[in-house]
């Protein structure tokens, strides 16, 4: 018989019967070869049935990511979802998403707002809403009570220009603000 003797992984081979005694036993070539057939596809099935139990008993030991704690897995590691994560288990699908209170930042940096209660604030379609050191334009603002530290005092524009104030920069006299034109 053809594939006899072959080596079953976990199991012990099946005995083989000689090819003589199958044709005297089923009288026709055709029944023997295809119970020879039948007798391969037997053996490579328990050979891949022996290999699939072994790497099924290793799963224990596996590596997972769960979703609540499972005590036959060794080696699990829950999962959980932190602040601003949403999650959603349905239709034989598990999504995880960032909700919408958490700001998606670009760049590998840190971003942190503190809203002392219900705020809104609106950022500019494009370019830098303020910098500490760059120079920004605000339009149509308006400043409640502004505390204007550090202006120079000069006694008029030429003075304000040899102080480094630029045409257009705020300065004082005494207590009076303006503006250089000059």
């Amino acid at each position: 018989m053809r594939g006899h003797g072959k080596a079953v992984v976990g199991m012990t081979p099946a005995p083989t019967l000689p090819r003589d005694l199958l044709a005297a036993a089923l009288g026709n070539p055709r029944l023997v070869a295809a119970f020879e057939q039948q007798s391969l596809v037997v053996a490579e099935t328990q050979e891949a049935t022996g290999t699939n139990a072994e790497a099924t008993n290793a799963l224990q030991d596996a590596s997972f990511l769960v979703l609540a704690p499972n005590s036959t897995l060794t080696a699990e590691r829950v999962f959980t979802a932190g602040d601003g994560i949403a999650t959603q288990d349905a239709d034989g699908k598990f999504t995880v998403s960032v909700s919408d209170a958490v700001a998606h930042v670009e760049g590998g940096f840190r971003v942190q707002f503190t809203a002392q209660g219900g705020t809104s604030l609106v950022l500019p379609l494009t370019g830098t809403l303020a910098t500490r050191s760059g120079t920004e334009t605000l339009q149509n603002k308006t400043l409640y009570a502004p505390r204007l530290d550090g202006l120079g005092d000069f006694v008029d524009d030429a003075a304000a220009a040899t102080g480094g104030v630029p045409i257009g920069g705020v300065y004082r006299t005494a207590s009076a603000l303006k503006v250089r034109v000059a």
